[in-house]
């Protein structure tokens, strides 16, 4: 039996992309095993590697973490621009691909240390209820997100310079030619997901049909890590409805 690891370490897969790229070829047949990988092979996976982390930005189950970032509102300012070396007023971080519920929080100025979460609207609510001569705290945003950089809409331009806080997803990143020997940390599995789903994407260039069990890995992969990135959504109900329990579980199906 292997020995387990102290409770002081911390567990990581680590790999690099080159082996990533060799693997998903081997599971292909298209690399035999000690078969060293030819410069435009590395170079098609890798860009297929690229592809495929791109396209799984855009699904939320993917994104591993919620990063904290923190920015100074400039008042009387509606909307704030939001993407990478946005000058200020502008907020300059990586675009959001959304902005969603319980990710917006308004804290500083004549707030104090008090924190308060900001609603998170949609399109037609922006549109009804916005009001371009209105200033004061903002109860809520709107986030347009349009490319390259995105709209942040405040119900009321802020009277004062609040502190934002976005929870910020933080997307898979692209790699280069220049860091595909690099090792990669990655949460548990993750390396097994990205090995056979890639090796799914790299087939039909070479022509080649993935077994079932690429293919089921590939999907059980994916979906396992999805399973460990959700996180439970609670409908909150009158308590006097639900025996002084005022919470429905939506994943479970139980009030709580």
């Amino acid at each position: 039996m292997p020995a387990l690891l102290p409770l002081t370490d911390i567990y990581r897969v680590q790999t690099s992309t080159q082996r990533i790229i060799e693997r998903a070829l081997r599971l292909l047949g298209v690399l035999g095993v000690g078969e060293p990988i030819s410069a435009d092979q590395l170079d098609d996976g890798l860009e297929a590697f690229n592809d495929m982390l791109d396209s799984w930005n855009t699904e939320k189950l993917i994104i591993y973490v919620l990063a904290r970032n923190t920015f100074t509102l400039t008042a009387a300012t509606n909307p704030h621009q939001i993407g990478p070396g946005v000058a200020a007023p502008g907020l300059d971080a990586p675009r959001p691909n959304r902005i969603q519920q319980g990710q917006a929080w308004l804290t500083g100025a004549g707030l104090g240390t008090s924190q308060y979460e900001l609603d998170v609207v949609t399109r037609e609510q922006w549109a009804r209820d916005y009001d371009s001569s209105l200033s004061g705290i903002p109860a809520w945003l709107y986030y347009e997100s349009l490319f390259p950089l995105g709209n942040i809409w405040f119900d009321v331009k802020p009277d004062a310079a609040y502190t934002l806080v976005l929870d910020l997803e933080q997307m898979l990143a692209q790699v280069t030619m220049g860091g595909i020997t690099t090792e990669l940390a990655l949460p548990p599995g993750y390396k097994e997901a990205i090995v056979y789903n890639l090796a799914i994407n790299l087939a039909d260039e070479y022509g080649k049909q993935p077994s079932a069990t690429v293919i089921n890995r590939a999907v059980d992969g994916k979906a396992s890590i999805k399973r460990l990135n959700m996180k439970p959504v609670y409908l909150e109900v009158d308590p006097e409805l639900t025996a002084d329990r005022g919470y429905f579980d939506i994943t479970s199906g139980r009030i709580i």
